[in-house]
């Protein structure tokens, strides 16, 4: 977890794999004007057609989301129960690691998760690419700019959170991206990376993105049933309770299909 401790390392980590990590990213806005203006939607769709993707809202709050290849084929499952602000972006981490690590993954027989962004440089560097490609660099100093503008007297933490909307995206990495385009400073940072912002929202602060999707896409859920990756790593609950849904979807297809 990202927090006071480690943000000042993670920034200057950041630092050293951002030129690599922009050509990635703009080697991914080439794809179509439509990963320009309508991202989330586009790395969505893409992934959809290029990967068996499984979407389940899953108690474990560590628990992002993962892709792994299992039987010639690659899985992305994203937890759908965590805020939308997440979900964003984990859709564009995972979008990352399938893109440009997909040999890797595929070779070493790896499972990528989201869950804890500091552990290594490949999580590191999803988390930057998520950010650079969702975050552009002159809307957020000019939203800022205006931000502090019409809310002079409200703190830094309060005006941050006000960011969260225009983005769609986690408070954290909003703190992270102004500190790494020195708009705040690090020690500001440092201070307020750990702020308790779900109880200190501003009163007109649109909750609606806090809010989990829920969304259930469940196609091709028995081939990833079958990796014993899942079956370990997933919380117990999670595993019994996307069976059980499974049987009972493939019930109303039966049934369907004996109807006609």
């Amino acid at each position: 977890m990202i927090n006071s401790t480690n943000i000042r390392e993670v920034i200057e980590q950041n630092q050293k794999i951002l030129p690599s990590i922009l050509v990635n990213v703009e080697s991914t806005i080439e794809k179509g004007i439509h990963f320009k203006y309508k991202t989330i939607e586009s790395i969505r769709n893409y992934l959809m057609q290029k990967t068996e993707v499984l979407l389940f809202p899953s108690k474990s709050l560590s628990y992002g989301g993962m892709v792994l290849y299992r039987n010639g084929s690659f899985y992305i499952n994203i937890n759908t129960l965590q805020p939308k602000t997440y979900e964003n972006f984990v859709w564009a981490h995972e979008y990352y690691h399938f893109e440009f690590e997909k040999d890797r993954i595929k070779n070493a027989d790896d499972v990528t998760f989201v869950n804890n962004p500091v552990l290594n440089e490949n999580e590191r560097r999803a988390n930057l690419f998520a950010a650079e490609l969702l975050i552009n660099d002159d809307v957020l100093k000019t939203l800022f700019q205006e931000i502090k503008l019409n809310y002079v007297n409200d703190s830094l933490e309060k005006n941050v959170i006000r960011l969260i909307p225009a983005f769609e995206l986690p408070y954290k990495t909003m703190v992270i991206k102004l500190a790494q385009e020195n708009l705040i400073s690090m020690e500001d940072a440092e201070r307020i990376i750990d702020h308790d912002y779900r109880n200190n929202l501003p009163q007109d602060f649109d909750l609606s993105i806090l809010e989990p999707t829920k969304a259930i896409k469940i196609d091709g859920l028995n081939k990833l049933l079958e990796s014993e990756s899942v079956q370990e790593n997933m919380l117990e609950s999670d595993f019994e309770s996307i069976q059980n849904l499974a049987n009972q979807h493939f019930k109303q297809l039966e049934a369907i299909r004996m109807e006609i």
